[in-house]
Parts: C-alpha cells; structure tokens; sequence
C-alpha cells in the first residue's frame, strides 16, 4: 500500500473513533489499537528518518498515569486498580501515538467529532418525535432518555466541543446557523444541568476571546451563532429541564447543615465532595487507587448518606478523585495538567484551545471526568487535537 492510501486508511480509523465512543463498549479499544498498528506503520515503511517526539505538556499526564499504576501498592481491591489502568491508559496512548510522525490528529477529531454528534443527536430527535407520534410517549424528550445510552452530561460535553469547532474546524460557515440550532436544542433537551450552564458558560466567553484578540473576520463563524446558540439553549433547558434547575435549592440546605437529607443529585453532589474531602485529610497520601469507591462507602454509610451509598457514587470532581486515591500529590499533578494546558493556548492565542480547556476545567469540578472512557478517551484525544493548533480557530483546507 502506498503512504498516500495507509495515510487515508489511518485519517479514516480516526474518524470511526467517536462513533465508538458513542456506541460504547471495547468498540473504542478496538479503534484505538488499529490507529496504533497503522501509524506504526507508516513510520516504519515511509517516515524512518523522521524523529519521535512526544507532544509539550506529555509528562503530567504519563506522571497521572504513574500514580494510578503505584497507588495500586497499597490498594486491597485489586480488581478495581486493574480496571482503573485499563480504562485510564489513554493517558500514555495518546501522548505517544501523537508523537509518531503521520497524519493529523487534529483535522481528523473535529471532523470526527462534529460529524458524529450531528448525526447522533438528529438521530435521537428523530427517535423522539417518532415515539411521541406513535405511542404519545414524552420520555424521550428529556434527560436520559433523550441521550439514549450516553450519560446526559458526558453527551453535552461532547456536544458543547463540537459547537466550539463549527465552521473554524469542521464544517462550513452556510451550514453554522442550522447546525447551531441543533446543537442547542438538544443540550437542552439532555438537561444536564452542569451541561447546560456551562455551554451557556462558553457561548458568553467566545465572543469576548473573539474581541479581545482581533481574530480575522474570515476565521469566525456569524457574530449571531453565539446569539442564538444561548437563547435557543436557555429556551430549551426552561421547557425540559426547569424542575432540574429548581432542586438545585435542596443543595442549599445540605451546605448549611451536614443531617439535610440529599433528594437530588445537586444536593448529593455537595455531600459526596464533603466525604471525598474528609476522606483526602484522613488519608493525605491517598487511600490507593482500587480502594477509592469501597473506602467513600464507608464514610457515607458513616454519616447516613444513603442516596450516595445506593447510587455507590465516586467523588464527581476530578480534584477530589485524585486527592482521594493518591494523596496531595495526585491532586497538584492534576492541577498541572490543567495549567500546562491553559497555559500554552492563553500564549498562543489559540481561543478553541483556551475554551477547550476551561470545558474541561469545569466540567472536571462536577464530575470525576477522567474515570469512564467517554471522558478520559474524549479529552486525551481533545488534548493531543489542541496541541497541534497554533492560533484561534485555524481553516482546515
């Protein structure tokens, strides 16, 4: 095979990625391990004198990846530590499949990306409106239902990202306003609350990113995308997620008093971070990678939590994730990932980058982002996309 048809093989091995990702599963592994094999290859039979490197900001995340492998020393459930490796090692995949010359990684995950999601998410209107019309049945308008077999907030992560790239990245300008309005739409409709707030979050700061670096008039989308991209949102998520939004209130009374009862997940949120951080101060060296979910049980079985004990839940911030497993340490490591990030696109004046990363920054603060594939696999690749970009929303050709 010519470098020229191996490099077309490897750009659409890329693209079958968030398909797999969406469809769950080994799917992704499988993906993943084919991307290996033919990037090697093509190193191997084209590109030898061409030099590995791996991209800047590589080693917090293979010092990430370390911890998770040391904390298991002390970890009496060995079985989650090896499930913890497994799921996680994304973080050493990533940085050194980019660092072999080839194809580029960025093109092909906004184009992967964008293209997925539109379709996914047509798809789950589609499926929607069929069963209202067939059956009157509403539910799948709403939260889960609406996302299908994808987590409400992981699916608006994906989304929000896919919405930052459109017509910079992937896609063209003429089709911005229709795609926009999807996309919109069915973050709301997913009514994931962190979701929602915090795309509404990036529609408000792009345009400000956008005029605070003079970017050229030809390199952006129509100044009304933003526009409408929060009203149509914010539209949507009073329609089908207003009652979500109201609960956030019983989150109020189990910050003022620790014998609240939880009803909600905001509410339950406030109380698994409370025993995530007791937990971090009784154990500062962390309790070991497997041992992060049988040892918050017991705090919560401790202190009554019985909403967090049914739902066996981990500690929903990736700060308070790494402190509990690996101590201190884990928690600046993970804080330097962050900064390294933030850091290089601030300099660079790279404005997806930027917003890229406080999506993750935000959204690590709710959930523990990095602990399920459509989170760990999605930001590593996210990441090693960004590092190839120099400068805000460059035209792919």
């Amino acid at each position: 095979m010519s470098e020229e048809g191996l490099g077309r093989l490897e750009q659409w091995t890329w693209r079958l990625l968030m398909p797999a990702l969406l469809f769950g599963g080994v799917a992704a592994a499988w993906v993943l391990l084919t991307v290996a094999v033919l990037r090697g290859l093509g190193w191997r039979r084209f590109r030898r004198d061409d030099p590995w490197s791996l991209p800047g900001g590589s080693w917090p995340w293979i010092l990430y990846y370390a911890l998770q492998v040391i904390a298991g020393l002390w970890s009496a459930n060995t079985g989650a530590w090896a499930f913890s490796l497994e799921v996680k090692v994304s973080m050493v995949f990533f940085p050194a499949v980019a660092g072999i010359p080839g194809v580029s990684i960025r093109k092909e995950f906004w184009w992967s990306v964008g293209w997925s999601i539109v379709l996914f998410l047509a798809w789950r209107l589609i499926f929607a409106g069929w069963h209202q019309v067939m059956f009157g049945d509403g539910r799948h308008w709403r939260y889960a239902g609406f996302a299908g077999g994808v987590h409400p907030t992981y699916l608006s992560l994906h989304a929000t990202v896919a919405w930052l790239g459109l017509s910079s990245t992937w896609g063209r300008v003429r089709w911005s306003f229709a795609l926009t309005i999807l996309l919109a739409v069915s973050i709301g409709l997913m009514g994931s609350k962190a979701g929602i707030l915090i795309a509404l979050g990036v529609a408000m700061a792009e345009p400000l990113l956008h005029r605070l670096w003079r970017c050229p008039e030809t390199r952006r989308r129509s100044v009304m995308a933003p526009i409408a991209f929060i009203v149509l949102l914010g539209l949507s998520a009073g329609l089908s997620a207003g009652a979500r939004f109201k609960e956030m209130g019983s989150a109020a009374a189990v910050i003022q008093s620790e014998g609240a009862p939880v009803t909600s997940s905001s509410a339950g949120r406030i109380a698994v971070w409370r025993s995530s951080a007791d937990l971090l101060f009784q154990h500062p060296l962390g309790v070991g990678t497997g041992d992060v979910t049988d040892e918050l049980l017991r705090i919560y079985e401790r202190d009554g939590v019985s909403y967090a004990t049914v739902r066996k839940l981990n500690p929903h911030n990736q700060w308070l994730q790494a402190g509990v497993a690996f101590g201190w340490f884990g928690v600046i490591v993970f804080s330097l990932i962050l900064w390294f990030w933030l850091n290089r696109s601030w300099r660079l004046r790279d404005g997806i980058g930027v917003l890229c990363g406080c999506v993750f920054l935000v959204h690590s603060s709710v959930e523990s982002v990095l602990e399920v594939q459509r989170g760990v696999v999605f930001i590593l690749w996210m990441w090693v996309a960004i590092q190839e970009a120099d400068g805000w929303g460059m035209e792919d050709e």
